[in-house]
Parts: C-alpha cells; sequence; structure tokens
C-alpha cells in the first residue's frame, strides 16, 4: 500500500541478483474474450548503458489477456492485461504456474518482480507469470495521471497543507479527463480485478494455478479466494490487508507501531543503545524542531537530472521516513538517518527521497478508482488518537482526511459493503508478514487467518513491506509450501534470522552505492570511462622503460642541464605518483563496494561504506593536489630546453589532461569532497 497523499508506492532492488536467460515455450495466440494475445515484452527491462535487458533478454514471453471491462457482461467492452512467463527451468516442472501481483493499488509488477523472480528457487520447479492488474502501467487502459507528475515541482516547493491541494486539484483533473475519454472508472475495483485472475490462468492454459500477492494485491487475494476458488491450488498473502480492516484510517497506528519497533530493537542492540542513545526522544524532538523552523533541500531527478527545491517540516520528514521504512533494512539504517539530520547532514535524505517522489511505478488513476470503491467509507470522528504521540496524534485525521477528499470528488460506485466482511476458505495459504512492516502490521494477517482454515502464520524478524524473494529462508520456505502446500512448513530459518548490525555513526555516506544497486545506466557508462582514462594514466608504466631501452639500443640518453633533469624527473615521479594512487583509489573503492553489497546490505541501504575506507576516499583529494602539480610541471616541460622532447611532451601533456578529466569524474560523482 502507498501512503495516502503525494507519495508513490517504492520500488528498490536492493542488490545485484543473477538473472537466467533461457529459451521459452510459446503460447498459441488466440482472439476474443479469454484469450491470450503474444507480444513483444511490454516493460522497459533494466538500461545497462551499453544495453537494455529487456523483458525478452530475462527469459520472458510476454502478450496480452483480453478479459471483459465486465465480468457480468461477458460479451460487452473489452480490456488488455499484460502478462510475462517465465518458462521453468526443470524439464519436468509442476503444472501449476505462481502467478504473481504487486500491490498499490495501481503498482507495476514488472518492474521488480521480473528482476527477483527468475533468480528465485521457484522459477527451477514451476512457471511464473507476472501481471499487471488493470487500470495499472502497460495495461490497457492505463489509467496513470501525468497531472499529477506536470505538478509535482510545485508540491516540493510547497508546505504539506498546499502541497496536498495541489495534488487534490491535479487528481480532480486526471478523473475528469479519463470521464471524458469514456473510461468506466466504475469498472477499475477489487471484484472485477479478482475476477481476472483465473481468466489470466486459463487464457495460457493452466488448469491449476497458485497465486502470490503483496499488499494490495493480498487484499486481491482474499477477493479470489472468497469468488473465484475454481483452480486456485494455493494462495501466498505477502504484507497483508484484511477485508475487514480500513488500512488507511489504521496508519497512524501503524506509524507508532512500526516506530516503536525500530526504537525498541536499537534499545535491545547494545551497539545501537550505545552509539544512539534516547533514540526515540531524539526522533520526535526532530519533528518538532523541524515542525518550527522548516527547512530545503535541492532533489534531483534520476532519469533527467533536473534539480527541484523541496520544502521540509517535521510532518513531511515523519512521511518520508514513513516511506523508506518500506525498505528492507531500513530499521538498522534509521539511527543514522536521524544523528545526520541532528548534525544538518541531509545527503542521505537528498539521495532517496527522489527515489520516492520521482517514482513513476503508481497509476493513480486506478488506486483512486480502487480505494474509493472500497476503502473511502471512513467515519473521521471515529479515529482514535489514544495512544498515539503527539506529533503523530495532531495529524492523523488530516491524513485521512485527504483521502476522503479526493474520494468525494473521484465518483465511482461504492462496492457493498459485503466486501468488507471475513473471507471463509479451506485453501492452502501462506501468509507472511514483517516485524518492521510500517503498513501492514502482523497483525492484519493474523486477522485475515481468522476465517482462513488451511492457513500458516509466518513473521520475519528482520523483514519490512515485501518479505518475499529478499531472503534465502523466506524463498526456501515459500518454495517448499508450493511444492506440498499441505505440508507442515519448516520455519527453523526464521528463528535464527538476527538483526541486520546497525549502521554506526562513522559511516561514510556514497550516493554512487544506490546507483550501483539500481544497475544506473549512467554509472556503467562512467565506470567504463574511468576504467579507460586509468588504463592511459597507467602507460606510462609501460612506455617510458620502452622508451628507455630503445634509446640505450640507440646510444643513450640525451646529455640535459640539471635544472632540466631535476624538472623531468618530478614531472615523472607527480604522473607516476598520480597512476599509482587512481590505481589504489579504484581497488580500495571496488573492494569496499563490492565488501558491502554482499555481506552488509544495512550499510547498502545506507548508501555507505564504514568509516575505515576513510583513507581511500582521501585519496582524489591528494590526486587533486597532484593534478595541479602535474599542470605545472606541463609548462615547465615546455619551458625548459632539453627537459624532454616534443613527442615526449606532447604525451606528458596529454596524460595531464587524461588526469583532470579522471577528476572531473570522479567529482561528477560527488568523490572529490573529503570524508568529513
Amino acid at each position: 500500500m502507498m501512503d495516502c497523499r503525494k507519495m508513490r508506492k517504492l520500488m528498490f532492488a536492493v542488490v545485484l541478483l543473477p538473472l537466467i536467460v533461457m529459451g521459452a515455450r510459446r503460447v498459441t495466440a488466440q482472439d476474443g474474450v479469454g484469450s491470450f494475445q503474444p507480444d513483444e515484452c511490454m516493460f522497459e527491462g533494466f538500461d545497462l548503458g551499453v544495453t537494455n535487458l529487456t523483458g525478452n533478454l530475462l527469459g520472458f514471453e510476454c502478450g496480452y489477456v483480453v478479459v471483459p471491462l465486465r465480468h457480468a457482461d461477458p460479451d460487452g467492452a473489452t480490456i488488455r492485461i499484460p502478462v510475462a512467463i517465465h518458462r521453468a527451468l526443470s524439464t519436468s516442472p509442476s503444472p501449476d504456474p505462481l502467478l504473481v501481483a504487486q500491490g498499490g493499488p495501481g503498482g507495476d509488477a514488472f518492474g521488480i518482480y521480473s528482476l527477483l523472480t527468475p533468480a528465485s528457487s521457484i522459477a527451477s520447479e514451476r512457471d511464473i507469470v507476472i501481471f499487471n492488474q488493470r487500470g495499472t502501467a502497460y495495461a490497457e487502459p492505463d489509467l496513470d495521471c501525468p497531472e499529477a507528475d506536470e505538478v509535482l515541482p510545485e508540491m516540493l516547493a510547497a508546505a504539506n497543507n498546499e502541497a496536498d491541494d495541489v495534488y487534490d486539484q491535479a487528481i480532480v483533473r486526471c478523473f475528469e479527463r479519463l470521464v471524458a475519454e469514456g473510461v468506466d472508472l466504475s469498472a477499475f475495483n477489487s471484484l472485477e480485478n479478482a475476477a481476472d485472475i483465473p481468466m489470466i490462468a486459463r487464457a495460457l492454459g493452466y488448469d491449476e494455478f497458485n497465486f502470490y500477492g503483496v499488499s494490495y494485491a493480498t487484499l486481491l487475494g482474499l477477493h479470489l479466494l472468497r469468488n473465484h476458488p475454481e483452480g486456485l491450488r494455493s494462495v501466498i498473502l505477502d504484507s497483508v490487508v484484511p477485508t475487514d480492516i480500513n488500512f488507511i484510517s489504521e496508519i497512524p497506528t501503524s506509524e507508532t507501531r512500526v516506530l516503536n519497533e525500530v526504537f525498541a530493537a536499537c534499545d535491545a542492540d547494545p551497539e545501537c543503545r550505545e552509539n544512539y542513545p534516547d533514540l526515540e526522544e531524539r526522533y520526535f524532538a526532530l519533528v518538532r524542531r523541524f515542525n518550527e523552523s522548516p527547512f530545503t533541500v535541492m532533489l534531483t531527478e534520476p532519469k533527467t537530472g533536473v534539480r527541484h527545491e523541496a520544502y521540509v517540516d517535521g510532518d513531511s520528514l515523519r512521511s518520508i521516513l514513513f516511506q523508506l521504512l518500506y525498505l528492507p533494512h531500513m530499521s538498522a539504517v534509521f539511527p543514522k538517518i536521524i544523528s545526520d539530520l541532528e548534525k544538518g547532514d541531509t545527503h542521505y535524505l537528498e539521495s532517496m527521497w527522489p527515489l520516492l517522489v520521482f517514482d513513476q511505478l503508481i497509476s493513480e488513476g486506478m488506486y483512486y478508482s480502487v480505494i474509493c470503491a472500497e476503502d473511502a467509507d471512513i467515519d473521521l470522528d471515529k479515529i482514535s488518537v489514544d495512544g498515539l504521540p503527539p506529533e503523530i496524534a495532531q495529524t492523523a485525521r488530516e491524513e485521512v482526511e485527504s483521502v476522503v477528499k479526493v474520494c468525494a470528488e473521484w465518483k465511482v460506485d461504492r462496492l457493498p459493503s459485503s466486501v468488507d466482511d471475513p473471507v471463509q476458505s479451506d485453501i492452502p495459504t501462506l501468509l507472511l508478514s514483517g516485524r518492521f512492516d510500517p503498513v501492514t502490521p502482523p497483525s492484519f494477517a493474523q486477522a485475515a487467518a481468522a476465517g482462513l482454515t488451511n492457513s500458516t502464520l509466518l513473521v520475519d524478524p528482520v523483514a519490512s513491506h515485501g518479505v518475499a524473494f529478499l531472503s534465502g529462508c523466506v524463498d526456501g520456505i515459500v518454495s517448499g509450501f508450493l511444492d506440498d502446500p499441505a505440508a507442515t512448513i519448516d520455519t527453523s530459518c526464521l528463528v535464527e534470522q538476527k538483526n541486520d548490525r546497525i549502521v554506526p555513526p562513522n559511516a561514510i555516506t556514497l550516493p554512487l552505492i544506490a546507483k550501483i544497486n539500481q544497475l544506473d545506466a549512467g554509472i556503467i557508462v562512467t565506470f567504463g570511462l574511468a576504467v579507460l582514462l586509468l588504463l592511459i594514466l597507467l602507460s606510462p608504466f609501460l612506455i617510458w622503460p620502452l622508451v628507455f631501452v630503445i634509446r640505450a639500443f640507440q646510444g643513450g640518453q640525451p646529455a640535459r642541464e640539471p635544472q632540466a633533469r631535476r624538472r623531468r624527473i618530478l614531472s615523472r615521479v607527480l604522473l607516476l605518483t598520480f597512476g599509482v594512487l587512481a590505481l589504489a583509489f579504484f581497488a580500495g573503492l571496488s573492494t569496499a563496494i563490492i565488501r558491502v553489497l554482499s555481506t552488509d546490505l544495512a550499510m547498502a541501504t545506507a548508501m555507505a561504506l564504514p568509516g575505515s575506507t576513510a583513507p581511500i576516499l582521501w585519496i582524489p583529494v591528494v590526486l587533486l593536489v597532484l593534478a595541479i602539480g602535474i599542470f605545472i610541471s606541463a609548462v615547465m616541460l615546455w619551458r625548459t630546453p632539453g627537459a624532454g622532447s616534443t613527442a615526449g611532451n606532447i604525451y606528458y601533456t596529454f596524460l595531464g589532461i587524461t588526469a583532470v578529466a579522471l577528476l572531473i569524474v570522479l567529482g561528477w560523482q560527488h568523490l572529490l569532497l573529503p570524508p568529513i
């Protein structure tokens, strides 16, 4: 689920995963309702700069399933649902696939699951079918609201209430446009959405299927259990939204709960308690401080590089941190964020916030069509603030009211109250929750499980929002459940899991790590350029000895005046030292980053390196000083007769320019600043 105002659902992969490309069996094309229409993979894949990992290269075959706009009228208007099929690696796979759905509502399943699922052990034994729900990205129609994106700069620069008004007006304009285009928005609700799922399975030729849903898609899964059990072999509900609890009205309580879990985890950890004492008091003091004295930061759009000024007060900081807690490992990063902000250090905020606000993966029209049909019946007077911290209680009703206000304008048919009844089913169901989930706490899963007589409820003690596919432990549990849903599940690995080691105060924030984590195309090209420049700078270690040997065979070195000899030696020492230090920097930095990404995911989430890497990060400062010396030496070589040949001076000058180019590359990645 996403925050109820201007934030979008976060998608962030925290590790580089192995990708398997394989040949796939083709599905026969058909026509009409309930048919599959093969097509090129519609989702963007992952741009690596030199190439693009499209859906086809990732091993998927794609297309669209035609479904009725309204299932009660199968001969009426139709829409198309995008699907991507990853065939099982086994030569004798299980016949029942796993259908994978994203949350939101309105989220894009392809963005993250096209990367996560092929690397899962599940992909070995059964087909995986990822689909985007009706009204979301790549579906026809897509209920995206570009009107909201257009006002984003204005929203960022405005105070919270003003920003909400700007956003709400943009959403109303989106509604009016979609209605003018003839879109039947009342057909984009959870009941119609759930009815699409068995039709997708049948269109792809499956008699039985398993369903995995995360966040809002768990609510979809519950509707599926109640209304469409035919062919449904098993269900996995990850970060559960029960039918009988309105997650929106519970957000203030959920926020309080997850903060208490973060504070308790820190207090129980001697290292965290020592480095970040009184974390709870410091956090709320920071909220009060920024409400009294707001500040601004500059945010950079990841895709365009355009910079925007953003207004931050205590309440908006709460909202940002609430969204960040969706991320795995964030509970171990949270204390350092607070410590940095206390010192006025906003680097992490400026690096992570853009991943939230510039995320284009939510179709707002689908979000509000679902929410306003199913969850907008909130009695604001019944929202209790008892037991909430004052900083949360004072805005609790206001935040929920913003949804009610939009839904008053987003006029769709309300679903009957029976959709809120608890679901009763005996189909095998696995319910997953994370201890540090900010919006769908474990108690939600407990409520949903009450009517599921053949269910298993598991809480990952270190996870947040979205538990499956992110750890070997849970991956094994899910795979075992799918192999035999009736068997007793071995959950011993959950007990053995330990909280991430806390990110210490002296960890050095390095935005470069986030770009590597996201497979950013720019960073891959930049890395290639840096390697090329480094190789050029190391060429004197080969060329100068070779020239010396050649001259020795030709009669020896030319005689030089003492001053010319000194300047020649100094110039070479400077350049060789630059090359050695540059090599040491790249080797040390690469080793440190690889170690963090492979062994310390909390540090990776913090976009930081251990404080022990500070000497490595000082090297670019030394390189900057050496580059100045190299240019002075180049000038002196040209001005000193006999200090070098014309060809030699040209080569040296070229190397000096290369050194400057390398420093520009380092500066572009914010690596020229000393780690203080």
